[in-house]
């Protein structure tokens, strides 16, 4: 596994069988400089050339043509990560991190921003933390559904930065793409966006919810998953 001290990331190689997906959801990274692929074979030629590779698992329906990837690079030197849909299947996340890389779901993919800007791993566990802009009222009332039906340990907060600094937290789920607050049809929202200048020495997950009418089923979900792969 990943565990810093590597030099500036300057070149990011990402493969994936979706291009228009992968562009679209990959978030604003500093200084990087990323080419996407769609073919697992290219990714494997090329990937001695950059300082990070990311890959998908399926490049073809069923297919898990991101173990070969991993397996082939298994004796280079950079970092490796696996971004997959299938991240909280059973079994997926151990085979990646038994092949030297580290693992993302697809909506995840906001905290490597975190991760290359402060060289970091993901951090393998700590407290869920809901980041709840602006409106007092509106976080008041979410904390009171959100503290009933997952405990108060989780916590929503509008103060992002100092509650991030922290360090508690294992995974973040960001409301500020919610079109309520102008989130519109933005892939990533203020949590991807400031963890260019947080310093971490691990990283938590990062997720987005979208939907206010599915906002209390789709923050049950993440959590329940991340729980579950704790």
């Amino acid at each position: 596994m990943y565990r810093g001290n590597f030099k500036m990331i300057e070149k990011i190689l990402v493969g994936d069988d979706n291009l228009i997906h992968a562009r679209r959801n990959f978030p604003y990274i500093p200084n990087a400089e990323i080419d996407f692929v769609d073919n697992p074979d290219e990714v494997i030629a090329r990937a001695r050339d950059y300082d990070l590779v990311i890959t998908d698992l399926n490049y073809t329906p069923g297919g898990e043509e991101g173990y070969r990837v991993l397996d082939e690079l298994q004796d280079l030197e950079v970092r490796k990560i696996l971004w997959t849909g299938n991240a909280y299947e059973t079994g997926v996340k151990e085979r990646a991190e038994s092949l030297g890389a580290e693992v993302l779901d697809k909506p995840e993919i906001g905290a490597l921003v975190g991760q290359v800007v402060n060289k970091a791993p993901l951090k393998k566990d700590g407290e869920v933390l809901i980041y709840y802009p602006r409106d007092e009222a509106g976080k008041n009332g979410l904390t009171k559904v959100v503290h009933t039906l997952f405990g108060e340990e989780v916590v929503v907060t509008s103060d992002l930065r100092s509650e991030i600094e922290t360090g508690a937290y294992g995974l973040v789920i960001d409301t500020s793409t919610l079109n309520l607050f102008g989130g519109g049809d933005r892939a990533h929202g203020t949590v991807a966006h400031d963890m260019k200048y947080i310093e971490l020495d691990e990283v938590p997950r990062v997720v987005n919810v979208y939907n206010l009418g599915r906002i209390v089923a789709d923050i049950g979900r993440i959590i329940g998953d991340y729980r579950k792969s704790l």
